[in-house]
């Protein structure tokens, strides 16, 4: 019994810091990911011959689904308790 406390102790510390690395200051991200995104959807425009933006702009996308979807699963939970 004494291990397995010991065990859940070290997860329990794990996650707490995977906790912090990845989803401090979720929101903040999500606004500094949108304002890239829609940086680079206005470069795109004026600029289409520009392959370098076509190529990130869904790498962009991409994150700022994620980091939205994060967010939302946060505040989700948070509504909870």
């Amino acid at each position: 019994m004494f291990i397995l406390c010991n065990k859940l102790k070290y997860v329990k510390g794990l996650l707490k810091d995977f906790n912090k690395k990845y989803f401090a200051k979720i929101s903040d991200r999500v606004l500094v990911a949108k304002r890239a995104m829609k940086e680079a959807r206005c470069i795109m425009q004026t600029i289409p011959s520009d392959l370098k933006i076509h190529r990130t702009r869904p790498i962009l996308v991409k994150k700022y689904v994620m980091l939205a979807e994060a967010e939302e699963s946060f505040l989700r939970q948070k509504s909870r308790l």
